[in-house]
């Protein structure tokens, strides 16, 4: 299982990885919604407070996944990728709203971190 969910989350990064690096593109196209670093500032503490507050919830969770004999190993793995993925996601909303793009690589590098912590737990 752990070599499953060590490709599991590789996906997940490469996915996360897209994600953002298409956000960060297009957020260079886009009118910026939130300016001024109080605004930018308050959007990243709410977006790394979120992501960091949901990823002991979900490391549990993973964790009764894995060794429940009733989940399916594809589900497991499924979730463990979109768990990765998911700090890409908030990165991305924090860079088409504020235009950081350098503050919006501090949360997608969140997911590495997720990457590790599933991982570990196991």
């Amino acid at each position: 299982m752990k070599r499953d969910l060590l490709l599991a989350g590789l996906v997940g990064v490469f996915w996360g990885a897209s994600i953002y690096a298409g956000a960060s593109v297009l957020s260079a196209h886009i009118p910026i919604l939130l300016a001024g670093s109080l605004a930018e500032i308050v959007a990243f503490i709410f977006l790394l407070i979120l992501a960091l507050g949901e990823m002991p919830m979900m490391v549990i969770g993973l964790r009764q996944m894995t060794h429940s004999a009733a989940t399916a190993r594809l589900i497991v793995v499924g979730t463990f990728t979109f768990y990765v993925m998911f700090a890409a996601l908030y990165a991305s909303a924090f860079v088409l709203l504020t235009g950081a793009v350098a503050w919006g690589s501090v949360l997608a590098a969140l997911s590495v971190m997720r990457w590790i912590s599933g991982i570990w737990i196991q």
